[in-house]
């Protein structure tokens, strides 16, 4: 019996340390962040840690130049792509992948490698996807290590890295409108919420590709499910270089539709086009 009793409180003791560890959060000199960004139709996440500078010296100290670098602290950074970048004129296919450096003092290595669990230890060449050359920047002064993204455009942007009082900047391409009609064909793919679909696809074509032809064909297949204001209105756009009369009564009817739906921002935005079109030179 007293075995039995010694055993209980032992299995007692191991489970309760157990369930109090696993309840534990604490700081760590490390923490991981998380950074999304979507470049035109392109979506882009950043995991990496980030390291503090706490009065050291970093690149050429503690980052050696002429070195790999794990491009933070803790496990490896990934990055995952939902489209290819185009990087210094290469190709990085959709995907996920690990981020290590070479810092110099005039140039940087930036890796991308298809073993996303890789560290500097184990860093492999023969899984390299791709290597660009940048160059790095003096900076303001910043603390903590930050990946992050500027220069953001439709088309392109620049994945930076700032630290200590040091700036690089990999800049990036995306095949936006390539990308969009991909993306368009999966979500009809999909089927979810077909009436948005259409009306996102034909504002696509409306006004990113100029083509009104194929606008109108996705624009009546929303309106053909539902109609609403905005799929109305989108017609109502489409329609007006060349008629602009039906254009106005499209319109008058998306207009009636917004004032139901208490859509203050579109009633203005339909009242104010219908205005310009009915004015006489």
């Amino acid at each position: 019996m007293k075995t039995s009793i010694k055993h209980l409180l032992t299995v007692c003791f191991v489970a309760g340390t157990t369930l109090y560890a696993s309840a534990q959060t604490l700081p760590k000199p490390s923490p991981g962040a998380e950074v999304e960004q979507t470049v035109g139709a392109t979506e882009i996440q950043i995991e990496y840690s980030r390291p503090g500078v706490k009065g050291r010296t970093i690149f050429g100290d503690l980052v050696p130049f002429d070195k790999v670098w794990r491009f933070g602290a803790n496990s490896a950074t990934t990055i995952e792509i939902e489209h290819s970048l185009f990087i210094g004129g290469e190709e990085l296919k959709a995907g996920t992948y690990s981020m290590f450096a070479t810092p110099g003092k005039t140039s940087w290595t930036i890796v991308f490698n298809t073993d996303t669990k890789a560290s500097s230890d184990s860093y492999d060449t023969k899984k390299d996807a791709l290597r660009v050359i940048t160059k790095p920047v003096e900076n303001s002064f910043t603390e903590t290590f930050t990946l992050g993204f500027d220069n953001i455009s439709d088309t392109s942007a620049n994945i930076v890295v700032l630290w200590e009082n040091t700036k690089v900047a990999i800049p990036f391409t995306v095949n936006t409108k390539e990308n969009s009609i991909a993306n368009i064909k999966e979500a009809i793919k999909e089927g979810d919420d077909l009436n948005s679909v259409y009306n996102n696809a034909a504002n696509f074509y409306y006004g990113t590709m100029k083509d009104n032809k194929t606008a109108l064909e996705y624009v009546n297949k929303s309106i053909s499910l539902k109609e609403d204001y905005r799929n109305l209105f989108l017609k109502a756009r489409i329609i007006s270089a060349t008629n602009k009369v039906e254009a106005v009564t499209i319109a008058t009817k998306a207009l009636e539709l917004a004032k139901k739906d208490g859509s203050v921002g579109y009633q203005n935005f339909i009242s104010g086009t219908i205005e310009k079109w009915t004015k006489k030179d």
